[in-house]
C-alpha cells in the first residue's frame, strides 16, 4: 500500500483516524509519565581503576615494576578506548577509559581477571584495588553555618545524610568537615626517661586498639566472638598501658603524654560569613529522576526547618531543578501560546472547528515524541527540551496548509470526504518533501561522535521523531477530522 491509499483509507474510515489519535495520546502519556528528568543526557567516559601501593618504592621504582606490568593486560581487553597511567611515591594508578555504551559490569570483571594473572608484581606490594568510577549529577547544595563548633556542625550534617540517604537519595558528600584525628604528643624528655620510642608508642597504641574478629564458639548455639578493643576517644587512648615498673606500678599514656582530639590540619575548612560552615553536596544517580530526587530533597527540608535551632543558618543552592522546571515552563507557555494563536488565526480565515483540529495536532505530536524517546532510551533533559522547543512552529505550519487546502476545496464544491482527502493528497508530496529537507540538515548531527555527540544527539534524534510524528498527524488524523467539521 502507498502512501497516497493509506491517506485515503484514514479519510474515509469513520473511527480510523480518532483510533490512531487516541494510541498515540495513550503511548504518550505513559511515555511522559516513565521518561527520566534531569538536567544533561547521561554522558561521561567509563573508567575503571588500578591502584596499587608498595610503601617506600620510588615514583621511577613503581613505574617500572608495576605500572609496566599492568598496563599490557588490560590496554587490549574488549571495548577500551584508551588506557592512562601515573605513579607517585608508594602508590601507582592505571586509569582505563572505555568506550561508550560498553558493558561496565563486564568491563569490571575482565579488568580484575586481568589483573589477578600477573605475578610479576613485587611480593610486599599491597593487593590491588580495582574499582569502577560511578557517575553522579549534582541536584543541589546545602550549607550549613553559624555560632557552632566544628563538631556541632559535623553531627548537624551527619544527621542530615542519614535521613536524605534513608528516604531514597542516592548520594550526599560533605565538604569542609575534616576528618576527625587523635593526636598523642610526646616529649623527648619523657620517652628517654621511659627508654621508649615513637614507635614503641605507636606499636602499643596500634596494639591495644583493635577490633578484629576472633572465630566462633561451638555448642549448642554458635556464636561469634570478636576481639574488641577499638579505641575511638582520646580518653580511651590516653588509657593505654604502655609500661609496667618493677614494683607493679603501671603507666599509662596520659601519665607522660597529650592525647587530645582534632581534626586534619591539611584538609580544607568551610565558612561562610566569616562562621564555620558545612556543605552537603546532594546527588543523584544517572537512572534517578532529578524532579522526584528534589521533591525527596525539599520535603524533607520543609519538615526538618521548624526542628533545627533558630541561629542555625541553612541555605540550599545550586538548585539543577529549577533550571530544568523553567525549561519546561518555557515549552508549556510556548505550547500553550501555539494553541492560542492558531484558534485566533484559523477561525480568523477559517472556522472553529478546523482551527481546533489544527491545534491539536500540537500536543498530539508532541505525546507521540515522548512515547518514541521512552522507546529509545532517551530522557527529558535541557538539550532535548530545547529540540521540542525549537519544533514547535514546524508541528503548526503542516497542519496549518492541509486544513486550508481542504477547506478551499470544500469552498469550491467539493464534498466533506472529497475535500478532505483531496486536501491531504494535494500536499502529501510538498509537505512531505519539506519534511525531509529539514529532517536531512539535522542527520549530520548523528554522526558526531564522543563526549559532544552524546550530548547534542537528542536535537537530532527528537526534531526527526517530531517531524515524522507531525507528518502522521497531519495525514493519517487531521483528514479523517476535517471530514466530519465538514459535514457539521
Amino acid at each position: 500500500m502507498n502512501p497516497a491509499d493509506l491517506v485515503r483509507l484514514f479519510a474515509r474510515h469513520p473511527n480510523a483516524a480518532n483510533l490512531l489519535m487516541a494510541v498515540l495520546v495513550v503511548l504518550g502519556v505513559i511515555g511522559l509519565l516513565r521518561l527520566n528528568t534531569q538536567f544533561f543526557p547521561d554522558f561521561g567516559i567509563d573508567v575503571i581503576t588500578v591502584s596499587v601501593e608498595w610503601p617506600g618504592a620510588s615514583a621511577q621504582d613503581m613505574d617500572a615494576n608495576i605500572v609496566e606490568a599492568i598496563e599490557p593486560e588490560v590496554r587490549y581487553l574488549d571495548s577500551v578506548d584508551r588506557v592512562v597511567s601515573f605513579a607517585t611515591e608508594g602508590l601507582a594508578t592505571v586509569v582505563i577509559e572505555y568506550e561508550q555504551g560498553s558493558d561496565m559490569q563486564a568491563a569490571l570483571s575482565d579488568v580484575d581477571s586481568a589483573v589477578a594473572q600477573i605475578t610479576t608484581l613485587p611480593e610486599d606490594s599491597e593487593r590491588q584495588l580495582v574499582k569502577r568510577v560511578v557517575r553522579y549529577d549534582s541536584i543541589a547544595r546545602i550549607s550549613l553555618s553559624g555560632p557552632y563548633s566544628e563538631y556541632s556542625l559535623k553531627s548537624f550534617a551527619k544527621e542530615m545524610r542519614e535521613e536524605l540517604l534513608r528516604r531514597g537519595i542516592d548520594r550526599v558528600t560533605f565538604f569542609g568537615v575534616r576528618d576527625e584525628e587523635i593526636w598523642v604528643e610526646v616529649p623527648s624528655e619523657a620517652l628517654r626517661r621511659l627508654d621508649l620510642t615513637l614507635a614503641d608508642v605507636a606499636e602499643r597504641i596500634r596494639g591495644s586498639s583493635l577490633d578484629l574478629p576472633s572465630g566462633t564458639g561451638e555448642g549448642a548455639i554458635e556464636k561469634q566472638v570478636r576481639s574488641l578493643g577499638l579505641r575511638k576517644t582520646a580518653d580511651g587512648i590516653g588509657g593505654i598501658e604502655t609500661r609496667a615498673l618493677d614494683n607493679g606500678q603501671k603507666i599509662y599514656l596520659r601519665d607522660f603524654a597529650a592525647v587530645s582530639e582534632s581534626f586534619d590540619k591539611d584538609a580544607p575548612v568551610g565558612r561562610h560569613g566569616g562562621q564555620p560552615a558545612v556543605e552537603l553536596f546532594v546527588q543523584r544517580s544517572v537512572s534517578a529522576d532529578a524532579l522526584k530526587v528534589a521533591e525527596i530533597l525539599q520535603n524533607y527540608l520543609d519538615e526538618a526547618m521548624p526542628t533545627l535551632p533558630r541561629d542555625l543558618d541553612v541555605r540550599v543552592y545550586d538548585e539543577q531543578s529549577e533550571l530544568i522546571s523553567d525549561r519546561i515552563n518555557v515549552l508549556l507557555k510556548n505550547g500553550l501560546g501555539g494553541l492560542v494563536l492558531v484558534l485566533g488565526v484559523l477561525f480568523v480565515f477559517l472556522n472553529l472547528r478546523i482551527a481546533f483540529w489544527v491545534a491539536i495536532g500540537i500536543p498530539v505530536a508532541l505525546l507521540a515524541t515522548f512515547a518514541v524517546m521512552l522507546m529509545s532510551g532517551q530522557s527529558i533533559n535541557m538539550v532535548s527540551l530545547f529540540a521540542l522547543i525549537m519544533t514547535l512552529g514546524i508541528i503548526v505550519d503542516d497542519a496549518i496548509v492541509v486544513a486550508e487546502h481542504a477547506q478551499t476545496r470544500r469552498q469550491s464544491g467539493d464534498d466533506p470526504q472529497t475535500a478532505a482527502q483531496t486536501g491531504a493528497l494535494r500536499m502529501l508530496a510538498p509537505v512531505t518533501a519539506a519534511s525531509l529537507t529539514t529532517i536531512a540538515a539535522f542527520l549530520p548531527l548523528f554522526a558526531i561522535g564522543d563526549i559532544i555527540g552524546t550530548i547534542i544527539g537528542a536535537i537530532p534524534f527528537v526534531a526527526v521523531s517530531v517531524l515524522l510524528a507531525s507528518l502522521i498527524e497531519c495525514f493519517l488524523i487531521l483528514p479523517g477530522h476535517l471530514r466530519a467539521s465538514f459535514q457539521s
